[in-house]
This record gives C-alpha cells, structure tokens and sequence, in this order.
C-alpha cells in the first residue's frame, strides 16, 4: 500500500511533489461530514490510521474517519451509507455488484504477500493430490479464489474436488484441532499450522503474488458530489504508507493499537502484505498489464458464479474508475 517519496532535502522534497502532484493544503474541508472508511483487521489498512495519527487527512483539508468493520457486515454499511469507502480485495466487487451497492475500486494499497494460503497434512504434495478430496474454504472469500487461480494453473476444476464451505477462521482452527485434513485460511493460523504434528503450509499468496489485490473501493454518489475529498483522501494515505516504510516501527506501534495487537503480533503480520506504490497502483489499474483489477473482477466473477455466490457476471469496467488515480499521478 503505497510509497510516496517525501523527502528531507528540500530541493529534492519540491521535485518528489511536483512529480505526484500532491500539494497539501491547511483550508478546512470541503465538506464536514466525515468521510467514513471501512477497514478490516489487516496489516496494510493500518495506513488509514497512520494517517489519522499524523493528522494527513487534516493536512490534506478533508475530513475522514477510518472505521473497523468485519467482512460479513462491510456490504450492508456501505449500501446504508454508514461507511462511504472500504477496504476489502478487488475479488470482492462482484459480490458488491451482486448486491446492488453502487460502488468504484479506486485504488489499490497492497497486495497479499503470505497472508492467504492453504493448509494441509504431510502427505499432499501438491495441489493435484487434492483430487477428490474434501477442500474446505470460505465461499466468496478471496482464499476461494486463491484456490479456484490456483487450481486452473494446474488444469483443474472445482468438480475435481469436494468444496465444502467454511470461513477461513473456522478452516484455520478447525485444522489445527485435527478436525480437517486441507483448507484455505489466512494468517496467524497459517503460522499456526505447524502446531499440528502432521500439519504445513502447501502454498501461501507469496508463491502467487497480485493474485489477492487489496483494494479501496468508494460509494458511486461519494465520487460524483466529493471528488476533490476523495482524491485527497488517496494523497494522504500515499504519504501516510511512504512514512510508515521509512519509519516501520513506530508505523507498526500505530497500527497494532488500532487493532487491539501487540507490535510484536503485527510486526510479523507485516510481512504478509507488501504496499502498492502510486506507481505499482498505475500498473495495477492498467488494463494490458498481468493480474490487473479489471481482470481479477472478471475472473473472480466467473469463480463467484461458478459455486453461487453471485447471480450474474460482473465486468471490470463497470467496478473500476480509475481517473482519480490519473488526476493525483
């Protein structure tokens, strides 16, 4: 999630801004309701309250508040207007689609790196020694479309396995208690796995990089009547990501009180994401480039109709804007 070069030097501070474009401003907001952002407990949204804590949302004139949400309730606060922008994956807009939220991924702030993977016993191998095996992961989770990418590059298809639906906190104590034998989870039950005498990683999103992209995604009617909010809510968390790279630990201090963890439990969550820069955000929204968000849209979508858990099929166009990118470059 993002490293916007600021500098000590000033000379070389004027060039950074000039190129990006990110000028601040200490004129009050243009409007005074909050924008509210929905995050989940996850190491890259630590950003939005790094910005809040060094007060770049000020610094940028726009008011904004992030907000901890859970997966399960993001769509229903984003369609009551609750929350105006939220952080999730960009697998997940179809579902948004699905349910009528009229909502743009506008940005992209990492991409897993280890965070996402699958738990197995010993014995697996690979992911072909799966074959008629009970596979448990959650349905609509970004793991379910981890597996569904990773499978196909193996020249398998859901009908290969017995897909039974879980959420991943449940995969993940479920296999450590010896009570399933592979499934998808996330972190910390992945490092967990090795509690199991006969458990272990087969694969995490480190071995698959960008295929999990975290996005943030804003209400429809946000971008059309707050543009200019929105776009400064995009600059500070760039600069807020760029400090936390130059500063880690005092970066991750920040984060870990945000989410009720030690810095120690966090430091090592971290890891499991890497930030998108702007620059990594303009390969991520450009069309001819490999695992953009356009097609990720479009192949989750395929994955997400596929096993039911949406109706229809969702373009990448139609859950994409990516001109508030091209204005801050």
């Amino acid at each position: 999630m993002k490293k916007i070069i600021t500098v000590l030097v000033t000379v070389f501070a004027v060039g950074a801004l000039a190129y990006f474009g990110f000028q601040k401003t200490n004129q009050a907001p243009t409007s005074g309701e909050p924008i509210k952002i929905g995050v989940v407990v996850y190491p890259s949204g630590g950003i939005f309250y790094v910005a809040q804590e060094k007060g770049l949302f000020a610094e940028y004139g726009v008011n904004a508040q992030p907000v901890e949400v859970l997966p399960d309730a993001a769509i229903q606060l984003l369609a009551s207007n609750q929350i105006q922008m939220l952080f999730l994956t960009s697998d997940f807009m179809p579902i948004v689609a699905d349910a009528g939220v009229e909502a743009k991924q506008i940005f992209s702030p990492s991409i897993s790196y280890g965070a996402d993977g699958m738990v197995v016993t010993k014995n697996i191998q690979g992911i072909s020694d799966l074959k008629g095996k009970k596979v448990y992961l959650g349905l609509g989770f970004p793991s379910d479309f981890l597996f569904h990418y990773i499978a196909e590059k193996n020249g398998l298809a859901s009908s290969d396995f017995q897909i039974t639906n879980l959420n991943p906190e449940d995969v993940g104590a479920s296999f450590v208690a010896g009570k399933i034998d592979a499934g998808m989870t996330w972190e910390p039950w992945l490092s967990k796995a090795a509690e199991r005498k006969d458990g272990k990683v087969l694969f995490t999103s480190r071995d698959y990089p960008g295929v999990i992209t975290d996005i943030v995604m804003a209400r429809t009617d946000l971008i059309q009547s707050r543009r200019a909010d929105v776009e400064n809510v995009m600059r500070a968390f760039f600069e807020a990501s760029d400090w936390w790279t130059r500063n880690t630990t005092a970066g991750n201090a920040i984060a870990a009180k945000a989410f009720s963890l030690t810095p120690g439990d966090f430091a090592s969550m971290r890891d499991t994401v890497k930030f998108n820069d702007l620059q990594a955000n303009l390969d991520k929204f450009d069309k001819s480039k490999p695992l953009n968000v356009y097609d990720i849209v479009e192949q989750a979508s395929a994955v997400y109709l596929q096993d039911g858990v949406i109706k229809a099929k969702i373009s990448g166009d139609s859950m994409t804007d990516s001109s508030l990118l091209n204005d801050i470059r």
